[in-house]
């Protein structure tokens, strides 16, 4: 057979077939790799090499987790010296996902640091019965979930689409405010009573930023020559107007020299209260760096890095760029800009 039937399946896990792979012609036939299109088929022969009249049967596989729906274009394909050319034998499932978990991601999206949020995700069987018995996620420090008591609810059954009766779970999947700054990725673990789809596992993410940022995000010098002064601020605000203390700033790098960065000076001051009482005051500080470009400075890329008394931002960095041309490289480049005008 070039198709093999698995028909309609349920998401729980995997199954096989066998189909017989027979040497028709009058000299041995070698078969060479065998290739799938996805890693859900998989095929395993049990001899490659086939006299005249020979028969081996190749194992054909199908993972259906994480699978939904009808799968198409899936197919084992084997290479031999048959003149004619490869074989392929297709794949024809359709993959019944018996539990769904609505959204399929458990996604926080950016938070401010200090603030906490709930997520609810709804869990679904195909039968009135069904329900969550527990879930757990694997990041504690940062997230927690509880379980709801289940009910019943209403389903769209996978293929025929019609309206069914089901039972439903709701799990409350609760960001800390404690979290870290940072990009967190983590994972969570639902055990059901549906003995064909006992553990679904989906992803939860969330971005969390910090309280205290910079206005603008990155400091960037302009096009500098030996000699030349420069000066740029920048403000590090709290975006919820909690006061905080600097205990240093510095600027680190690793393109510039010692003696370089001594010619680096980075100050800060407390943004000053508006006159207006009515409008509302900032929290933070103006950050300034200051200084005078040298001969052997040429690429100035580091961070301005800011110590604070923050709860759970310390430390606080923003980028820094810049680029210091000799008069020679200054005016070769306008030379070579006037000739491409040209």
């Amino acid at each position: 057979s070039e198709t093999v039937e698995f028909g309609e399946i349920d998401d729980s896990g995997q199954v096989s077939s066998t189909v017989t792979i027979t040497n028709g012609g009058d000299e041995t036939l070698e078969i060479g790799n065998i290739t799938v299109t996805c890693g859900c088929t998989a095929g395993e022969v049990g001899s490659k090499t086939l006299k005249p009249g020979e028969s081996t049967e190749l194992t054909v596989n199908f993972d259906a987790r994480n699978r939904s729906g009808q799968q198409h274009g899936k197919r084992v394909t084997i290479d031999s010296n048959d003149p004619t050319g490869a074989k392929s034998i297709e794949v024809d499932v359709w993959v019944l996902p018996r539990v769904v978990v609505e959204p399929g991601l458990a996604s926080f999206g950016q938070v401010v640091q200090g603030e906490s949020k709930t997520v609810i995700l709804s869990v679904k069987g195909l039968e009135t019965d069904f329900e969550v018995l527990s879930a757990s996620v694997d990041r504690e420090d940062a997230f927690s979930v509880k379980l709801l008591k289940p009910k019943t609810s209403e389903r769209e059954h996978p293929r025929t689409g019609e309206t069914i009766e089901v039972g439903e779970s709701l799990i409350e999947v609760h960001m800390s405010d404690q979290a870290r700054v940072g990009r967190i990725d983590g994972g969570i673990r639902i055990e059901t009573n549906d003995p064909n789809s006992p553990v679904k596992t989906i992803r939860v993410t969330a971005v969390v930023a910090g309280d205290i940022s910079a206005e603008p995000t990155r400091v960037s010098l302009k096009a500098l020559t030996p000699g030349e002064t420069f000066e740029e601020t920048f403000k590090l605000v709290s975006a919820r107007g909690i006061p905080f203390e600097i205990k240093k700033a510095t600027m680190v790098t690793s393109t510039l020299s010692s003696l370089d960065r001594d010619q680096i000076e980075v100050s800060y001051a407390p943004i000053p209260k508006p006159e207006d009482k009515e409008i509302e005051a900032e929290v933070g500080y103006f950050v300034t760096i200051k200084g005078k470009a040298t001969e052997s400075m040429r690429i100035i890329q580091g961070s301005i890095v800011v110590l604070t008394d923050a709860e759970g931002q310390r430390v606080v960095r923003t980028p820094i760029t810049g680029v210091v041309r000799t008069q020679n490289a200054a005016v070769e480049q306008n030379a070579a800009s006037q000739s491409r005008g040209r």
